[in-house]
């Protein structure tokens, strides 16, 4: 159909309105991010609650837990210092390193965490991690703390958990197999009651020390490791 306009004659698909003009616009749009209001909604205290999980259940703790909650912490520090001091020693490093580690976790998973059945303690699996970077660098590797927390917080932050379920079985296996040839290896020379630290805790580099060093083992280590 023909539209007579002025004696100008035009289809109607002729000079569209503006809607139509931003229908046909094939653009790419930008979205709109109202940066303000999240900036906002992100220094709440409501989002501070929810992320010093320590705010929400304090308040609401009662005085009976705490018997149960002392005898539960003195059975766990029983069982962590001499975890702690193996895993020190396993990282190449001072026996109270590992002690001052799980006192550092647990502090702040007391303030962070959010399942209170659970624990935060180094592991052997860092230490054996941890040790490579510390004969390198010696002091110079606590800057690994904090890439470490870095990297951990921003993986909180976007909720990049769900990564794990990509890793597969026979990878965890080889990994979990792996770091138990290396683990005990790495406590053969505190079995022995040898001194020397050799080049590391690797697979290798543990046996090779303890060959070479064979002469130093110490009986009574021996029969109480």
């Amino acid at each position: 159909m023909i539209i007579q306009n002025g004696g100008a004659d035009r289809l109607p698909s002729e000079n569209p309105s503006s809607d139509d003009r931003d229908d046909l616009d094939y653009r790419e749009r930008l979205p709109r991010v109202r940066i303000v209001p999240r900036i906002r909604s992100l220094c709440s205290l409501g989002t501070v609650r929810r992320r010093i999980h320590v705010l929400q259940w304090l308040p609401q703790y009662r005085v009976q837990y705490l018997l149960s909650d002392v005898i539960a912490g003195v059975t766990v520090t029983l069982t962590a210092i001499p975890q702690s001091i193996a895993y020190g020693i396993l990282a190449n490093l001072e026996p109270q390193d590992g002690i001052y580690s799980n006192l550092v976790g647990c502090f702040m998973y007391f303030l962070f965490g959010s399942v209170k059945d659970v624990t935060v303690a180094p592991t052997s699996i860092m230490a054996i991690m941890v040790q490579g970077v510390v004969l390198r660098l010696g002091p110079g590797a606590a800057l690994l703390t904090l890439l470490a927390g870095a990297v951990t917080f921003l993986f909180g932050v976007l909720n990049l958990g769900f990564l794990v379920r990509f890793i597969s079985m026979p990878v965890i296996t080889g990994f979990t197999t792996a770091a138990c040839l290396t683990i005990g290896s790495a406590q053969l020379r505190s079995l022995f009651g040898i001194s020397s630290k050799g080049k590391g805790s690797d697979f290798i580099d543990a046996w090779e020390n303890v060959i070479h060093n064979i002469g130093q083992t110490r009986l009574w280590d021996t029969l109480l490791g």
